[in-house]
């Protein structure tokens, strides 16, 4: 129905165009507008049902001028379209009505243009068997690629053609964006870059110094042709530089014309990231052993730099074997395990743990599944965790709280920076909690060793000053209490999560 509305349409504006030799500019233009309308249409239904539907458009026309304007204005949409795979149906616009007389290009030079054009890329169109090639290393061996019957290695390698030339400047750009995405992901895939000149000092200067790259599962072969015997620029269309393929391991053409990022597309489609689950159980024995191996304290206790090398231990040793799937659920796991356990030594690990391996690496959590179990997760972490930093100030608020020092205890409203003593321990607590009473206990022998502390009761501030509760629940991880700080006699943090039992 969407097809004939669109006919119904177009033929409109063809009811009203002249017979005459010359189209009249106004009508020119909205025939223009028509067929725009109909390529928009059916840009998504596919190669061979566009060849279809031009086919029709241009042999309903009777009227010979309206029709070789048709399969002009279609023609030069599709071979000038930036829409993968649109060069297959302007070459077979070309092949069924300009080729084969039905319809006149109007102009020599035009006509030659469009021969050169179908003819250096009907051979290499998506869904075709890329042309086979012989083609040359740096030390002069042969490489045959593509040959026919021996394309499928393992059945799981896909190839990059990357056509070069060392005094192209996009090829030069494309070659540094190309290194960063292969060098990041290593993607299990053969890559040949080909340089299409003949200059082999160049050549060898351009590779050294932009394809120097660092990989485990991507190989990379450097080729040319100089003598041009492979005849690689018809079969690939080369007419210029840069020129991308994506190959499948059949050795079927999946992608042409690609630049960079559209190959990351392709390829991140293709090796996407397996979804994950987090936090097994069955883990927690074997995070336990590797935070009492990696700098435990002298009781066999987890330390935070334990942790911190414990974080380092599991990306560090999956990235090197190049297995991104499996450092994800390593480092996932981790943070799973620690994430319900307090403590500074926790919460100042799981801090790190966050800001270097997963909220600072978006090379390593790319997915929306990611995003949903282990981006979001760390993202709420790490707003409780950046709260009242070791290192920073702490927050200069007026509360009310249980003043204890050497000499006397006093109920007081006191700012948290002007605390006074060479050391200071702020403890929030909250009541009916066992825990909380126990630090306070503890607490008290430190206030005989001449330390200050601060009890400060979240429930009264909660039931008394709602607004002040909420700055002090801005400004501090409450999330589970009772939640210790340390600071100096100028306020500034020296430690948190701390225990005083």
């Amino acid at each position: 129905m969407r097809r004939l509305l669109i006919i119904l349409a177009t033929f409109l504006a063809l009811a009203i165009v002249s017979s005459a030799q010359q189209l009249d500019s106004a009508k020119r233009v909205l025939l223009d507008e028509k067929l725009a309308e109909y390529t928009a249409a059916i840009e998504r239904a596919g190669v061979a049902v566009q060849k279809e539907e031009c086919d029709f458009l241009i042999g309903s026309s009777t009227d010979s001028l309206v029709r070789q304007y048709i399969a002009l204005n279609l023609y030069d949409h599709y071979v000038t379209s930036q829409v993968m795979g649109a060069e297959a149906v302007a070459i077979h616009i070309f092949d069924t009505w300009f080729l084969s007389g039905k319809v006149s290009m109007g102009d020599d030079m035009e006509m030659l243009t469009a021969r050169v054009h179908a003819d250096f890329n009907r051979q290499s169109q998506i869904g075709m068997p890329a042309p086979a090639l012989t083609m040359y290393t740096m030390e002069g061996d042969a490489v045959d690629l593509f040959v026919p019957g021996s394309v499928v290695k393992d059945g799981k390698r896909h190839s990059v053609l990357f056509f070069y030339d060392t005094d192209c400047s996009k090829c030069k750009v494309e070659s540094i964006l190309l290194s960063h995405l292969l060098e990041d992901e290593d993607y299990p895939i053969d890559f040949y870059a080909i340089y299409t000149g003949d200059d082999q000092e160049e050549w060898r200067k351009y590779v050294s110094e932009r394809f120097a790259l660092m990989t485990s599962r991507m190989k990379i072969t450097h080729l040319w042709d100089p003598t041009m015997h492979s005849d690689f620029q018809r079969k690939y269309g080369i007419l210029q530089t840069p020129r991308m393929y994506l190959i499948r391991p059949d050795g079927v053409i999946k992608g042409r014309g690609l630049d960079t990022y559209a190959l990351a597309l392709m390829l991140n489609e293709i090796f996407a990231h397996p979804d994950l689950s987090y936090g097994n159980p069955q883990m927690e024995p074997f995070f336990d052993e590797l935070l009492s191996m990696k700098y435990a304290d002298a009781d066999g206790q987890p330390t935070e730099y334990g942790v911190m090398a414990s974080a380092d231990y599991l990306a560090v040793s999956q990235l090197h074997a190049g297995d991104t799937t499996m450092c994800r659920q390593m480092l996932g796991d981790f943070l799973y395990y620690l994430a319900p356990r307090t403590g500074q030594v926790m919460k100042e690990g799981t801090k790190y743990l966050i800001d270097e391996y997963i909220l600072g690496r978006s090379d390593i959590w790319t997915s929306a599944d990611d995003t949903l179990k282990i981006i979001g997760f760390a993202e709420i972490l790490d707003d409780l965790l950046s709260k009242s930093l070791p290192g920073s100030r702490i927050a200069d608020l007026k509360v009310p709280g249980e003043y204890l020092t050497k000499a006397k205890t006093q109920s007081k409203v006191k700012n948290l920076r002007k605390l006074k003593g060479e050391l200071n321990i702020v403890i929030f607590h909250t009541n009916g909690c066992n825990i909380c009473a126990a630090e306070i206990e503890a607490a008290r022998t430190h206030v005989s060793a001449g330390k200050n502390v601060f009890l400060v009761n979240v429930d009264e501030i909660l039931a008394s000053d709602p607004a002040l509760a909420s700055r002090v629940f801005e400004k501090f991880d409450l999330s589970t209490l009772p939640y210790i700080i340390i600071t100096d006699k100028k306020g500034y943090i020296l430690s948190r999560y701390v225990t005083l039992q």
